[in-house]
Protein backbone atom coordinates (compact mmCIF):
# COMPACT_ATOMS: atom_id res chain seq x y z
CA UNK A 1 0.00 0.00 0.00
CA UNK A 2 1.63 3.48 -0.92
CA UNK A 3 2.11 6.09 1.68
CA UNK A 4 0.73 9.44 0.93
CA UNK A 5 2.70 13.13 2.15
CA UNK A 6 0.28 14.46 4.61
CA UNK A 7 0.72 18.46 4.85
CA UNK A 8 1.74 17.78 8.38
CA UNK A 9 4.48 15.93 6.92
CA UNK A 10 5.66 18.15 4.18
CA UNK A 11 5.70 21.01 7.00
CA UNK A 12 7.61 19.39 9.19
CA UNK A 13 9.99 18.01 5.96
CA UNK A 14 10.39 21.89 4.53
CA UNK A 15 10.36 23.15 8.23
CA UNK A 16 14.18 20.79 8.90
CA UNK A 17 15.52 21.63 5.48
CA UNK A 18 15.15 25.30 6.64
CA UNK A 19 17.12 24.82 9.70
CA UNK A 20 19.71 23.09 7.86
CA UNK A 21 19.84 25.23 4.81
CA UNK A 22 19.96 28.62 7.51
CA UNK A 23 23.09 28.08 9.01
CA UNK A 24 24.90 28.06 5.65
CA UNK A 25 23.65 31.21 4.59
CA UNK A 26 24.44 32.92 7.83
CA UNK A 27 27.66 31.33 7.49
CA UNK A 28 27.92 32.67 3.53
CA UNK A 29 26.98 36.11 4.84
CA UNK A 30 29.61 35.91 7.60
CA UNK A 31 32.30 35.05 5.02
CA UNK A 32 31.48 37.39 2.29
CA UNK A 33 30.65 40.90 4.44
CA UNK A 34 34.75 39.93 6.06
CA UNK A 35 35.89 39.69 2.32
CA UNK A 36 34.18 42.83 1.62
CA UNK A 37 35.02 44.67 4.65
CA UNK A 38 38.84 43.59 4.37
CA UNK A 39 38.49 44.81 0.29
CA UNK A 40 38.01 48.29 1.67
CA UNK A 41 41.64 48.58 3.09
CA UNK A 42 42.38 47.27 -0.51
CA UNK A 43 40.86 49.40 -2.17
CA UNK A 44 42.84 51.96 -0.69
CA UNK A 45 46.04 50.57 -1.58
CA UNK A 46 44.90 49.75 -5.45
CA UNK A 47 44.18 53.91 -5.74
CA UNK A 48 47.78 54.30 -4.39
CA UNK A 49 50.33 55.14 -7.12
CA UNK A 50 52.83 54.76 -4.40
CA UNK A 51 51.80 52.50 -1.03
CA UNK A 52 53.59 53.92 1.81
CA UNK A 53 54.36 50.42 3.00
CA UNK A 54 57.74 50.90 4.28
CA UNK A 55 59.90 47.35 3.32
CA UNK A 56 57.31 47.10 -0.14
CA UNK A 57 59.37 48.65 -2.49
CA UNK A 58 62.33 46.35 -2.06
CA UNK A 59 60.21 43.47 -2.26
CA UNK A 60 58.88 44.99 -5.70
CA UNK A 61 62.23 45.99 -6.97
CA UNK A 62 63.69 42.14 -6.29
CA UNK A 63 60.92 40.58 -7.90
CA UNK A 64 61.27 42.98 -10.98
CA UNK A 65 65.22 42.09 -11.14
CA UNK A 66 64.37 38.08 -11.04
CA UNK A 67 61.83 38.81 -14.23
CA UNK A 68 64.08 40.76 -15.67
CA UNK A 69 67.28 38.77 -15.06
CA UNK A 70 67.58 37.58 -19.00
CA UNK A 71 66.37 40.97 -20.71
CA UNK A 72 68.89 42.85 -22.53
CA UNK A 73 67.01 46.17 -21.69
CA UNK A 74 68.60 45.86 -18.14
CA UNK A 75 71.88 45.30 -17.24
CA UNK A 76 70.58 43.25 -13.97
CA UNK A 77 72.44 40.03 -15.40
CA UNK A 78 75.88 41.94 -14.61
CA UNK A 79 75.32 42.51 -11.08
CA UNK A 80 72.48 40.45 -9.43
CA UNK A 81 72.09 36.71 -9.34
CA UNK A 82 68.94 34.23 -8.80
CA UNK A 83 70.06 31.64 -6.05
CA UNK A 84 66.99 29.72 -5.27
CA UNK A 85 66.96 27.11 -2.59
CA UNK A 86 64.72 25.95 -0.16
CA UNK A 87 64.23 28.82 1.74
CA UNK A 88 61.48 29.99 4.00
CA UNK A 89 60.09 33.33 2.67
CA UNK A 90 59.92 32.32 -1.11
CA UNK A 91 56.30 32.62 -1.42
CA UNK A 92 55.96 36.67 -2.29
CA UNK A 93 58.86 36.72 -4.61
CA UNK A 94 56.96 33.32 -6.46
CA UNK A 95 53.91 35.16 -6.62
CA UNK A 96 55.41 38.14 -7.19
CA UNK A 97 57.47 36.78 -10.40
CA UNK A 98 54.44 34.52 -11.73
CA UNK A 99 52.18 37.72 -11.59
CA UNK A 100 54.63 39.88 -13.63
CA UNK A 101 53.86 36.77 -16.50
CA UNK A 102 50.01 38.33 -16.47
CA UNK A 103 50.47 41.83 -15.50
CA UNK A 104 52.82 44.81 -14.82
CA UNK A 105 55.05 44.70 -11.50
CA UNK A 106 52.79 47.66 -10.29
CA UNK A 107 49.65 45.87 -10.78
CA UNK A 108 51.32 42.03 -9.20
CA UNK A 109 52.06 44.15 -6.10
CA UNK A 110 48.83 45.22 -5.82
CA UNK A 111 47.52 41.78 -5.81
CA UNK A 112 49.43 40.76 -3.24
CA UNK A 113 48.84 43.21 -0.99
CA UNK A 114 45.25 42.35 -1.53
CA UNK A 115 45.55 38.75 -1.08
CA UNK A 116 47.35 39.15 2.25
CA UNK A 117 44.24 41.88 3.32
CA UNK A 118 41.59 39.82 2.24
CA UNK A 119 42.97 36.33 3.20
CA UNK A 120 43.22 36.95 6.77
CA UNK A 121 39.63 37.88 8.10
CA UNK A 122 38.67 34.73 5.61
CA UNK A 123 41.55 32.28 7.55
CA UNK A 124 40.08 33.57 10.44
CA UNK A 125 36.95 32.52 9.90
CA UNK A 126 37.58 29.13 8.87
CA UNK A 127 40.08 28.36 11.95
CA UNK A 128 37.02 29.86 14.52
CA UNK A 129 34.32 27.55 12.82
CA UNK A 130 36.21 24.73 13.52
CA UNK A 131 37.55 25.61 16.82
CA UNK A 132 35.03 27.68 18.63
CA UNK A 133 31.60 26.89 16.48
CA UNK A 134 28.96 29.03 17.21
CA UNK A 135 30.88 31.64 17.99
CA UNK A 136 31.79 32.91 14.72
CA UNK A 137 30.90 36.77 15.04
CA UNK A 138 34.54 36.95 16.92
CA UNK A 139 35.73 36.60 13.38
CA UNK A 140 35.15 40.38 12.74
CA UNK A 141 37.53 41.22 15.31
CA UNK A 142 40.08 39.89 13.29
CA UNK A 143 39.75 42.88 11.05
CA UNK A 144 41.63 45.16 13.53
CA UNK A 145 44.51 43.71 12.76
CA UNK A 146 44.46 43.03 9.44
CA UNK A 147 46.00 46.16 8.27
CA UNK A 148 48.58 47.27 11.49
CA UNK A 149 52.07 48.64 11.73
CA UNK A 150 53.71 44.86 12.65
CA UNK A 151 52.51 43.62 9.55
CA UNK A 152 50.53 44.95 6.81
CA UNK A 153 52.44 48.51 7.18
CA UNK A 154 55.84 47.72 7.87
CA UNK A 155 55.72 45.89 4.33
CA UNK A 156 55.98 42.00 6.31
CA UNK A 157 53.67 41.20 3.46
CA UNK A 158 55.24 37.25 4.11
CA UNK A 159 54.79 37.27 7.73
CA UNK A 160 50.85 38.66 7.68
CA UNK A 161 50.22 35.70 4.29
CA UNK A 162 51.41 33.29 6.99
CA UNK A 163 48.71 34.41 9.54
CA UNK A 164 46.20 33.35 6.99
CA UNK A 165 47.86 29.92 6.27
CA UNK A 166 48.33 29.07 9.35
CA UNK A 167 44.99 29.64 10.31
CA UNK A 168 44.18 27.47 7.67
CA UNK A 169 46.64 25.00 8.31
CA UNK A 170 45.32 24.82 11.82
CA UNK A 171 41.34 24.87 10.37
CA UNK A 172 42.17 22.19 8.33
CA UNK A 173 44.24 19.82 11.04
CA UNK A 174 41.09 19.88 13.00
CA UNK A 175 38.81 19.22 10.39
CA UNK A 176 41.07 15.47 9.90
CA UNK A 177 41.25 14.98 13.48
CA UNK A 178 36.90 14.58 13.31
CA UNK A 179 37.23 12.60 10.07
CA UNK A 180 40.85 11.38 9.49
CA UNK A 181 41.76 10.30 5.91
CA UNK A 182 44.32 9.60 3.76
CA UNK A 183 43.64 12.63 1.33
CA UNK A 184 42.61 15.12 3.84
CA UNK A 185 46.02 14.16 5.92
CA UNK A 186 48.08 14.60 2.12
CA UNK A 187 46.03 18.12 1.96
CA UNK A 188 47.64 19.15 5.56
CA UNK A 189 51.22 18.10 4.38
CA UNK A 190 50.72 19.99 1.41
CA UNK A 191 49.37 23.36 3.07
CA UNK A 192 51.92 22.95 5.86
CA UNK A 193 55.32 22.65 3.93
CA UNK A 194 53.77 25.62 1.99
CA UNK A 195 53.77 27.62 5.18
CA UNK A 196 57.20 26.88 5.62
CA UNK A 197 58.03 28.56 2.32
CA UNK A 198 55.50 31.27 3.41
CA UNK A 199 57.70 32.23 6.63
CA UNK A 200 58.81 30.33 10.08
CA UNK A 201 56.78 32.15 12.13
CA UNK A 202 53.75 31.18 11.13
CA UNK A 203 55.33 27.91 10.45
CA UNK A 204 56.55 27.73 14.39
CA UNK A 205 53.16 28.18 15.40
CA UNK A 206 51.51 26.00 13.83
CA UNK A 207 53.36 23.28 15.28
CA UNK A 208 53.29 24.62 19.37
CA UNK A 209 49.47 25.29 18.92
CA UNK A 210 48.98 21.58 17.49
CA UNK A 211 50.98 20.27 20.01
CA UNK A 212 49.63 22.21 22.94
CA UNK A 213 46.13 21.41 21.79
CA UNK A 214 46.56 18.00 21.27
CA UNK A 215 48.17 17.42 24.86
CA UNK A 216 45.35 19.54 26.52
CA UNK A 217 42.72 17.73 24.59
CA UNK A 218 44.32 14.34 25.50
CA UNK A 219 44.33 13.06 21.53
CA UNK A 220 45.84 9.99 21.23
CA UNK A 221 49.57 9.80 20.73
CA UNK A 222 48.80 8.77 17.25
CA UNK A 223 47.49 12.44 16.32
CA UNK A 224 50.24 14.13 17.87
CA UNK A 225 52.80 11.90 15.59
CA UNK A 226 50.62 12.29 12.81
CA UNK A 227 50.74 16.11 13.23
CA UNK A 228 54.33 16.44 14.13
CA UNK A 229 54.90 14.41 10.63
CA UNK A 230 53.18 17.37 8.62
CA UNK A 231 56.38 19.57 9.40
CA UNK A 232 59.26 16.98 8.52
CA UNK A 233 59.17 18.19 4.66
CA UNK A 234 59.85 22.29 6.26
CA UNK A 235 62.56 21.17 8.54
CA UNK A 236 63.99 18.99 5.86
CA UNK A 237 64.00 22.17 3.59
CA UNK A 238 65.35 24.27 6.29
CA UNK A 239 68.04 22.31 7.51
CA UNK A 240 69.27 21.75 3.83
CA UNK A 241 69.00 25.99 2.97
CA UNK A 242 70.48 26.98 6.11
CA UNK A 243 73.43 24.44 6.22
CA UNK A 244 76.94 26.13 5.85
CA UNK A 245 75.69 29.18 6.96
CA UNK A 246 76.75 31.05 10.23
CA UNK A 247 75.34 31.95 13.16
CA UNK A 248 71.90 34.16 12.59
CA UNK A 249 73.55 37.26 14.77
CA UNK A 250 73.45 38.56 18.66
CA UNK A 251 70.15 38.20 20.28
CA UNK A 252 68.73 41.85 21.64
CA UNK A 253 66.32 41.18 24.73
CA UNK A 254 63.43 44.24 26.09
CA UNK A 255 62.85 44.76 29.37
CA UNK A 256 59.67 43.56 30.70
CA UNK A 257 58.60 47.19 31.06
CA UNK A 258 59.14 47.21 27.19
CA UNK A 259 57.80 44.05 26.56
CA UNK A 260 54.41 45.21 28.81
CA UNK A 261 54.19 48.39 26.43
CA UNK A 262 55.18 46.43 23.27
CA UNK A 263 51.70 44.16 23.27
CA UNK A 264 50.33 47.46 22.10
CA UNK A 265 51.62 46.76 18.81
CA UNK A 266 48.68 43.88 17.78
CA UNK A 267 46.42 47.53 17.59
CA UNK A 268 48.90 49.33 16.35
CA UNK A 269 48.31 51.94 13.24
CA UNK A 270 48.65 55.25 11.62
CA UNK A 271 46.62 57.58 14.29
CA UNK A 272 47.82 57.23 17.82
CA UNK A 273 44.73 58.62 18.72
CA UNK A 274 42.71 56.21 16.56
CA UNK A 275 44.80 53.22 18.61
CA UNK A 276 43.85 54.39 21.84
CA UNK A 277 40.50 54.33 21.40
CA UNK A 278 40.61 50.95 19.69
CA UNK A 279 42.36 49.54 22.96
CA UNK A 280 40.01 51.52 25.41
CA UNK A 281 36.64 50.39 23.21
CA UNK A 282 38.19 46.89 23.24
CA UNK A 283 38.77 46.39 26.66
CA UNK A 284 35.54 47.81 27.47
CA UNK A 285 33.64 45.59 25.51
CA UNK A 286 35.58 42.77 27.11
CA UNK A 287 34.71 43.38 30.30
CA UNK A 288 31.09 43.57 29.27
CA UNK A 289 31.72 39.93 27.57
CA UNK A 290 33.14 38.79 30.60
CA UNK A 291 31.30 40.41 33.70
CA UNK A 292 27.18 39.48 34.24
CA UNK A 293 27.26 37.21 31.11
CA UNK A 294 25.32 33.95 32.10
CA UNK A 295 26.35 32.59 28.42
CA UNK A 296 30.29 33.12 28.85
CA UNK A 297 32.16 29.83 29.51
CA UNK A 298 35.86 28.88 28.57
CA UNK A 299 35.96 26.70 25.53
CA UNK A 300 38.67 23.75 26.27
CA UNK A 301 41.24 22.72 25.00
CA UNK A 302 42.28 26.55 23.44
CA UNK A 303 43.81 28.02 26.71
CA UNK A 304 46.75 25.94 26.61
CA UNK A 305 47.97 27.28 23.50
CA UNK A 306 46.93 30.31 23.26
CA UNK A 307 48.62 30.95 27.15
CA UNK A 308 51.41 29.11 25.67
CA UNK A 309 51.87 31.30 22.63
CA UNK A 310 51.71 34.72 25.20
CA UNK A 311 54.45 33.13 27.65
CA UNK A 312 56.64 32.41 24.60
CA UNK A 313 56.22 36.40 23.63
CA UNK A 314 57.71 37.08 26.72
CA UNK A 315 60.45 34.50 26.30
CA UNK A 316 61.76 35.91 22.70
CA UNK A 317 64.33 38.48 21.85
CA UNK A 318 63.37 41.72 20.13
CA UNK A 319 66.00 41.21 17.58
CA UNK A 320 67.60 38.31 16.33
CA UNK A 321 70.70 39.54 13.81
CA UNK A 322 68.72 41.56 11.18
CA UNK A 323 64.96 40.57 12.14
CA UNK A 324 63.68 42.93 14.65
CA UNK A 325 60.50 42.91 16.46
CA UNK A 326 60.72 38.68 16.75
CA UNK A 327 58.77 39.01 19.85
CA UNK A 328 56.10 40.97 18.52
CA UNK A 329 55.35 39.65 15.13
CA UNK A 330 53.56 37.21 17.55
CA UNK A 331 51.00 39.30 18.96
CA UNK A 332 48.42 38.82 15.89
CA UNK A 333 48.63 35.42 16.05
CA UNK A 334 47.83 35.12 19.81
CA UNK A 335 44.70 37.65 19.08
CA UNK A 336 43.31 35.26 16.69
CA UNK A 337 43.89 31.83 18.79
CA UNK A 338 42.51 34.08 21.77
CA UNK A 339 38.96 33.86 20.12
CA UNK A 340 38.64 30.37 20.14
CA UNK A 341 39.59 30.01 24.08
CA UNK A 342 35.82 31.69 24.96
CA UNK A 343 32.15 31.22 24.13
CA UNK A 344 30.47 34.46 24.46
CA UNK A 345 26.69 33.87 23.59
CA UNK A 346 24.87 35.90 21.96
CA UNK A 347 27.32 39.03 23.33
CA UNK A 348 29.20 37.94 20.76
CA UNK A 349 27.34 39.92 17.88
CA UNK A 350 27.30 43.08 19.63
CA UNK A 351 30.65 42.35 20.11
CA UNK A 352 31.17 42.22 16.36
CA UNK A 353 28.99 45.22 15.33
CA UNK A 354 31.77 47.24 17.92
CA UNK A 355 34.87 45.47 15.83
CA UNK A 356 32.94 46.31 12.35
CA UNK A 357 32.95 50.27 13.43
CA UNK A 358 36.22 50.35 14.86
CA UNK A 359 38.03 48.67 11.64
CA UNK A 360 35.99 51.35 9.40
CA UNK A 361 37.45 54.43 11.57
CA UNK A 362 40.58 52.85 11.74
CA UNK A 363 40.77 52.24 7.46
CA UNK A 364 39.48 55.46 7.06
CA UNK A 365 42.44 56.66 9.20
CA UNK A 366 44.92 54.48 6.81
CA UNK A 367 43.19 55.98 3.59
CA UNK A 368 43.79 59.55 5.04
CA UNK A 369 47.20 58.43 5.65
CA UNK A 370 47.73 57.11 2.02
CA UNK A 371 46.45 60.07 0.27
CA UNK A 372 48.24 62.30 2.61
CA UNK A 373 51.54 60.98 1.63
CA UNK A 374 51.28 60.74 -2.18
CA UNK A 375 52.57 64.64 -3.28
CA UNK A 376 55.49 63.74 -1.25
CA UNK A 377 56.40 59.85 -2.49
CA UNK A 378 55.30 61.58 -6.36
CA UNK A 379 57.80 64.41 -5.55
CA UNK A 380 61.12 61.58 -4.37
CA UNK A 381 59.79 59.85 -7.87
CA UNK A 382 59.97 62.55 -9.86
CA UNK A 383 63.47 62.79 -8.05
CA UNK A 384 64.68 59.83 -9.67
CA UNK A 385 64.67 61.00 -13.53
CA UNK A 386 67.99 62.65 -12.29
CA UNK A 387 70.14 59.70 -12.13
CA UNK A 388 70.86 57.55 -15.53
CA UNK A 389 69.59 54.89 -16.37
CA UNK A 390 71.14 51.35 -15.67
CA UNK A 391 73.59 53.40 -12.79
CA UNK A 392 75.08 51.88 -9.84
CA UNK A 393 73.37 53.26 -6.89
CA UNK A 394 74.43 53.56 -3.12
CA UNK A 395 71.17 55.04 -1.42
CA UNK A 396 71.96 57.25 1.02
CA UNK A 397 68.67 57.09 3.45
CA UNK A 398 69.01 58.92 7.40
CA UNK A 399 68.22 56.06 9.40
CA UNK A 400 69.53 57.41 12.70
CA UNK A 401 67.90 60.47 11.96
CA UNK A 402 64.46 59.38 11.65
CA UNK A 403 63.76 59.58 8.01
CA UNK A 404 59.93 59.28 7.58
CA UNK A 405 59.41 54.99 7.25
CA UNK A 406 58.21 55.44 3.84
CA UNK A 407 61.31 57.18 2.76
CA UNK A 408 63.70 53.90 3.60
CA UNK A 409 63.42 51.43 0.22
CA UNK A 410 61.51 54.17 -1.61
CA UNK A 411 64.90 54.67 -3.96
CA UNK A 412 64.44 50.68 -4.90
CA UNK A 413 61.01 52.75 -7.58
CA UNK A 414 64.59 53.81 -9.19
CA UNK A 415 65.42 49.59 -9.97
CA UNK A 416 61.66 49.00 -11.47
CA UNK A 417 61.69 52.54 -13.30
CA UNK A 418 64.79 53.73 -14.03
CA UNK A 419 66.95 49.94 -14.41
CA UNK A 420 69.34 51.00 -11.43
CA UNK A 421 72.29 48.85 -9.75
CA UNK A 422 72.14 48.40 -6.46
CA UNK A 423 73.55 46.39 -3.54
CA UNK A 424 71.07 47.60 -1.45
CA UNK A 425 68.18 45.21 -2.52
CA UNK A 426 67.58 42.38 0.34
CA UNK A 427 69.66 39.42 -0.37
CA UNK A 428 70.44 38.08 2.88
CA UNK A 429 72.28 34.39 2.39
CA UNK A 430 69.47 31.62 4.08
CA UNK A 431 66.83 34.34 3.68
CA UNK A 432 66.72 35.74 -0.22
CA UNK A 433 66.84 34.06 -2.83
CA UNK A 434 69.00 36.93 -5.15
CA UNK A 435 72.40 37.28 -4.15
CA UNK A 436 74.56 40.60 -5.71
CA UNK A 437 77.57 39.31 -7.86
CA UNK A 438 81.02 41.20 -6.48
CA UNK A 439 82.19 40.44 -10.39
CA UNK A 440 80.26 40.66 -13.75
CA UNK A 441 78.47 37.46 -14.12
CA UNK A 442 79.88 35.12 -16.66
CA UNK A 443 77.93 34.31 -19.98
CA UNK A 444 75.62 31.36 -19.35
Amino acid sequence: MGTTNSPLTNAATNSKALQTWKPKVGRAAIVFLLVGLGGITWLTVRDARYPPIVDYPNHLASAFVFAHLGDPAYKFGQFYLAKWNTYPYLTMDVILVGLQRLCSIDWAGRVLLGLSLLSVPAAAWFFIRRANPGEESLTFCSLLISNNVYFFLYGFVNLQLSLSLCLLVLGLWLGYLERPRWAAWGLLLITTTALYFTHLVGFGIAGVVMTCHALGARRRLRDLLSAWLLFVPGIVCYLHATCGLGPGGAMQFRTIADKALGLVAVMTGVSPAIDLLTLAVMAGCLAWVFVANPEFKWNPGWRGPAASLFLLYWLLPGAYGPATNVDKRLLPFIFVIALATAKVGRKGKSLAAVAVVLFLIRTGAVEQHFRSMQPHLAELAQSLQAIPRGARVLPLVDWAGGAPLPERHFWAYGVIERGWLSPCLFHDPGVHPLAVSVTPARKR
